[in-house]
């Protein structure tokens, strides 16, 4: 919860331990359920590090809710999407589904890099997955991050015992970054990043991140909105701490 504001995380805190982070429904999707069902979409979840009481939310299908809106309200066959931390793979399936264009996915746990991909491939999505971090300012050759017990939790912000050195990359060192629009950012913390790089970004014109409080502050929130729209952005859809971003020139595409 601790990823909202205040204010959200007061009004949803009985939502969120009675559905969405249960561990009673969480024991039963787990041992009875076994995989995350939405729509016509199926998600192999057993070989994720995942907390006993974030599988109810799969069970109730609440699971990345507020990315999961955005993504559905806002994403159409314009979009060619580059998805930054692909988890198990939900996200990036419904951008494909959406889009029907190539999607390009960035996971830097190399633990879980096989079962998302088998994930892609279970629910006929065309894609690249890279395990390396995307970088917008590469000085060094490797970037620090810090695995979690749950998967979803990785950062290079958030530290636990378990350091993973992960390869940077840019894109220069992608073939066709440039045909490339779209940008869904969920990296615990690495929007900051690339929203003040956006100069270095040209071909992006779409926007979605989620924003973590409990890693960046209000002040951080509201630099990183005036640069958004300093560099022509305008906030078109928000769900809780997601929000989706257009460039204005090309809200009639």
């Amino acid at each position: 919860m601790n990823v909202l504001n205040k204010a959200s995380s007061i009004i949803l805190f009985p939502v969120y331990y009675a559905i969405h982070h249960n561990i009673f429904f969480g024991f039963f999707h787990k041992y009875f359920v076994k995989k995350f069902y939405y729509k016509n979409f199926i998600f192999n979840l057993k070989n994720f590090d995942i907390p006993l009481a974030n599988y109810s939310s799969f069970l109730f299908k609440t699971y990345e809710y507020n990315d999961k809106t955005l993504v559905e309200k806002n994403i159409t066959n314009k979009n060619k999407c580059i998805i930054i931390g692909g988890g198990l793979g939900f996200i990036a399936t419904i951008c494909f589904h959406l889009s029907r264009n190539k999607i390009l996915v960035f996971e830097i746990n190399k633990n879980i890099i096989k079962p998302l991909k088998e994930n892609l491939e279970l629910n006929n999505c065309e894609f690249e997955v890279i395990n390396e971090n995307l970088t917008l300012d590469k000085t060094n050759d490797y970037e620090d991050f810090y695995l979690s017990k749950n998967f979803l939790a990785s950062s290079k912000y958030l530290r636990t015992e378990n350091l993973q050195k992960t390869k940077n990359i840019t894109t220069n060192d992608i073939i066709d970054f440039n045909q490339y629009n779209t940008l869904v950012i969920d990296g615990e913390g690495i929007e900051e990043h690339f929203i003040k790089n956006l100069d270095k970004i040209t071909n992006i014109k779409y926007i979605m991140f989620e924003f973590h409080h409990n890693i960046l502050s209000n002040d951080e929130k509201n630099n990183l909105f005036n640069i958004l729209m300093e560099n022509n952005f305008e906030l078109i859809s928000k769900c809780f701490n997601s929000y989706y971003f257009v460039k204005k020139k090309e809200q009639t595409n």
